[in-house]
């Protein structure tokens, strides 16, 4: 904008009216552009601060640190809501009560951290000897082989009070077998092999038949009834057979026992013998088991053919 200086009079000039016109004319003419410059300033001024207010982008550079901001990250905050919803859920949140049940519970291991056995007994190792080392309740194995053990590799648990001088272990073998051993003051006891009923019943079904050596000239009275005896889990002697063609009479031995299938005491058995000769009348012999496992035919009812046919059948306990 340029400003016209009014024209100052001379002293030679004469107080003419045209004079004075001119001067108030160019003031005027001042004025104007005066006003208009001061209009087109405030617009620009309006346009560029409209603009920067507009601007997002922290033309300036200020910090966040600058403003007190500096701890304030810029991620999304829960809502009072969603923070009341989130203090109240019980089932993320423990509570004193359950955190005084886990801080007094108990921290003993029974199993190693992966819940397998927690002591490994070698082959080189004695049962006897490491596993009072672990008191309390505990998980082992086993190799097969190790001194004092049931001699199959095992498994089991393993009980015993805080000195390790009392306890019971129990174990388990890979052909479902059940193995028990007790400690008592020090003193530990053999291993004991626990009966099932499938085991019990097969002791007593699966036995082995031995075939004694007959004296005296007695004979087995035929190949399907010879004489024989067995003895089964509980103990029991079992004796059976049919002889025949030998001699008669007191001690004079058929045949003997072996030791570990004799009895605690001298027993006598009645059992059937030969009719012939007799009329078809049925007859009968008896028979003597002493001690020492002598079995004695003692006598027969059958006084033309006494020793025809002598059968028995008979079982007792064994010492």
């Amino acid at each position: 904008m340029d400003i016209q200086k009014p024209k100052p009079f001379r002293t030679t000039d004469k107080a003419h009216a045209d004079l004075f016109n001119q001067v108030i004319d160019q003031l005027n003419t001042n004025d104007e552009s005066i006003a208009q410059f001061a209009a087109e300033a405030e617009q620009r001024s309006t346009a560029y601060t409209d603009r920067h207010t507009s601007k997002k982008d922290n033309p300036h550079g200020v910090t966040k640190t600058q403003v007190g901001l500096g701890e304030v990250i810029n991620k999304r905050q829960a809502t009072k809501d969603e923070f009341d919803l989130h203090h109240n859920d019980q089932t993320r949140h423990v509570t004193e009560d359950e955190r005084d049940k886990w801080n007094g519970s108990q921290i003993f291991n029974i199993t190693g951290d992966d819940g397998q056995a927690k002591v490994y007994i070698s082959a080189e190792d004695d049962f006897q000897t490491v596993l009072p080392h672990y008191t309390g309740l505990v998980h082992f194995t086993a190799a097969s082989g190790a001194s004092n053990g049931p001699g199959a590799a095992v498994r089991g648990i393993w009980t015993c009070n805080a000195l390790g001088n009392y306890g019971q272990v129990i174990a388990f073998d890979n052909a479902n077998r059940t193995y028990r051993k007790t400690i008592s003051g020090g003193n530990w006891t053999e291993w004991t092999e626990l009966v099932s009923v499938e085991s019990l019943e097969a002791k007593l079904t699966n036995l082995t038949w031995h075939f004694p050596t007959l004296l005296n000239e007695w004979v087995n009275y035929a190949d399907s009834t010879k004489a024989r005896y067995t003895k089964d889990a509980t103990g029991t002697v079992f004796v059976e057979g049919a002889i025949a063609k030998g001699k008669i009479g007191f001690n004079i031995p058929a045949f003997v026992l072996p030791k570990g299938y004799r009895p605690s005491g001298a027993f006598q058995f009645v059992g059937v013998a030969s009719q012939l000769g007799m009329s078809n009348t049925p007859q009968y012999h008896r028979l003597q088991v002493s001690v020492d496992g002598n079995v004695v035919i003692e006598n027969c009812s059958n006084t033309v053919n006494p020793n025809e046919y002598i059968s028995f059948g008979f079982s007792f306990k064994a010492t």
